[in-house]
């Protein structure tokens, strides 16, 4: 029976493989070599929905089951876990010796390490921490035709040479199936704080969060989200459309000098502070912030990830704003303000538009975002609408270096065919 994790942009799976361990996993993908079977690797399901379609259904491989910590040294700030490990299990783990992976996904209580780096996910921790690829040490992975290889290692400074697992990070299973990998941990700080203050647009925010840096503060996470956004804590509503949100996480001295030279910055930038939380309500407040861009609402969603300079995040979010009006649709924007990352969630409840005229909007604000000296990247849409585009929106010379390194990984284009940047 076909779960429905296995159904990839509406595209059942030809079959489901489940391995419980790393040599069943290899028995798996050699079988479907053997046949010339498209092939995709999945872990908990949280991003089947980033990609262009598959070219045609494939083997369905859920690597769920190959779960645990392989080795942790607390000394060394090290740990190896197999690919299927869920993130917030690991993070149990690392808890007990006050340490923490310095990763905040989206579902961490469904997400899986290998998942993690195949769709190189981060959340608001990746202001102080970077992103997978500044965490990762090393990968154990299996090729299209079963191949066990590995890269990297167990040390933080362990790279000679290429640096082959910046190339596996992002790869969305292309290039093979992750059966372990090594990150570095973080101690976890001895406290911590957040403070929400409300702004009249994300241009004055945005000056806000600059403000901070010129003032020396080193916040942990940095976001700006509109109202809608900011509506699903469920708290009361704010009196600004936009809501600027800071987390401290240092020793107890340390954050409440930063909190209140914040309050500071807020006060003369036009701002106006909302609420103030503190230790656990300050954790649980980044816990939900996490999940929710990706929670799912109303009968279709879409959601565009923008990439943009500091000067042009106002304007992108501005024709975010315009497209959405012109779309009859609810605009949720998710900012990571520290990088200028914008995620805009547009949501229908009735009156849905038709898939070519939402097709257009969303290339439209990729232009922008190009013509801008940045990029964005459609990860949310129906079918219909990824039909005729890549989502990716990638045209540059290294596509063509990236082709030929899939043709060497994967001659016969087994996994996730067609799914990755260009078609890949």
């Amino acid at each position: 029976m076909t779960s429905s994790a296995a159904l990839i942009d509406g595209l059942p799976a030809l079959r489901e493989e489940f391995p419980s361990s790393v040599d069943e996993l290899a028995e798996a993908v050699k079988r479907a070599a053997a046949s010339r079977e498209p092939m995709s690797a999945t872990g908990g399901g949280t991003k089947l929905h980033i990609g262009n379609p598959l070219r045609s259904a494939p083997v369905v491989i859920h690597t769920g089951s190959l779960s645990g910590v392989v080795e942790y040294e607390p000394d060394n700030m090290t740990v190896s876990a197999l690919a299927g490990t869920r993130v917030d299990e690991l993070q149990k783990v690392l808890r007990a010796q006050r340490q923490f992976l310095a990763l905040d996904p989206p579902a961490a209580e469904r997400a899986t390490l290998g998942g993690l780096v195949a769709c190189n996910t981060s959340g608001p921790l990746r202001f102080r921490y970077g992103t997978i690829k500044d965490v990762l040490l090393g990968v154990k992975i299996l090729h299209a035709d079963g191949t066990r290889t590995k890269a990297g290692g167990k040390l933080v400074k362990n790279v000679t040479g290429y640096d082959m697992c910046r190339l596996y990070t992002g790869s969305l299973g292309t290039l093979g199936v992750f059966t372990e990998l090594t990150f570095k941990v973080h101690p976890l700080s001895d406290s911590s704080a957040t403070l929400l203050a409300s702004y009249r647009s994300l241009d004055s925010l945005l000056q806000a969060k600059q403000d901070c840096f010129t003032a020396g503060l080193l916040p942990d996470a940095v976001e700006g989200w509109n109202s809608s956004a900011f509506a699903a804590f469920g708290r009361a509503s704010t009196p600004a459309p936009w809501v600027l949100m800071v987390r401290f996480g240092e020793v107890r001295p340390a954050v409440t000098w930063q909190a209140a030279k914040l309050r500071e910055i807020v006060a003369h930038s036009g701002g106006q502070v909302l609420q103030s939380l503190e230790e656990e309500a300050s954790e649980g407040f980044w816990q939900s912030a996490a999940s929710l861009r990706e929670t799912c609402e109303g009968t279709e969603t879409a959601m565009i990830k923008c990439c943009v300079l500091h000067r042009s995040a106002n304007e992108a979010a501005l024709r975010m704003e315009r497209l959405a009006a012109r779309l009859g649709a609810r605009l949720s924007v998710y900012c990571h303000a520290g990088a200028c990352v914008l995620y805009g969630r547009f949501v229908w409840d009735e009156a849905l538009p038709q898939p070519l005229e939402l097709r257009c909007g969303l290339e439209e604000l990729r232009r922008y975002c190009v013509s801008a000296g940045g990029h964005a990247v459609i990860e949310r849409a129906s079918p219909a609408v990824k039909d005729g585009i890549d989502v990716w929106g990638y045209e540059a010379p290294a596509l063509e270096i990236m082709r030929r390194i899939k043709r060497e990984f994967d001659p016969n284009a087994l996994l996730n065919p067609g799914r990755f940047v260009g078609g890949i």
